[in-house]
């Protein structure tokens, strides 16, 4: 890796880590730190989801949040995409295990009413039970697709060339699901 890079990944984290300070994010799993979360009110337009519920703007959500410092370890660890995609599938595995406790011990566990994150990386997501939707067209999916679309091409170890190779894999998406549902799955 080129110390140009190596110095971009390293601001990436930096800035990575101010924004989670600043936004309160927290890790879900101290121990396995892939997933963060806060609750926020969701300030969106609705979310139908596939039970029924709806997540509407004013409604408190757990906010997901993937852990990029966690994913780029991994990524320069593993020899192959498939290799990461599998590691990657059991370390998720193992957070949302732990996430249901989390929201059980979150003191506004009743006023939460979804889960919800955006990403890149989301075609594992219906395999736990989420949703995935496409976000609204925007300023908001505009600035959302830049900004993972630039995450990718830093993180990423072929990040360029990944955003060349199948680029209509790589667009944000919506992942949500109810707290009812979510709970039903995994306590």
């Amino acid at each position: 890796m080129s110390r140009k890079k190596k110095l971009i990944i390293s601001l990436w984290m930096l800035w990575d880590k101010l924004f989670y300070k600043f936004f309160h994010i927290q890790p879900i799993d101290k121990e396995n730190p892939l997933l963060c979360a806060r609750v926020r009110t969701y300030r969106g337009k609705p979310i139908h989801l596939s039970d029924g519920e709806v997540i509407k703007k004013g409604d408190h959500i757990l906010e997901l949040h993937l852990n990029n410092k966690i994913l780029f370890n991994m990524a320069i660890k593993c020899r192959s995409p498939l290799q990461l995609a599998v590691q990657m599938v059991r370390a998720t595995e193992s957070s949302l295990r732990k996430t249901s406790t989390y929201i059980q011990n979150h003191p506004k566990y009743k006023q939460i009413k979804g889960l919800y994150g955006v990403s890149i990386i989301h075609r594992g997501a219906k395999r736990f039970g989420f949703n995935v939707i496409n976000i609204p067209k925007g300023p908001f999916s505009f600035f959302v697709n830049r900004y993972l679309c630039l995450l990718l091409f830093v993180v990423h170890l072929q990040g360029k060339q990944r955003l060349q190779t199948k680029s209509e894999l790589l667009v944000p998406k919506i992942i949500a699901i109810s707290k009812k549902e979510f709970m039903q799955r995994n306590v």
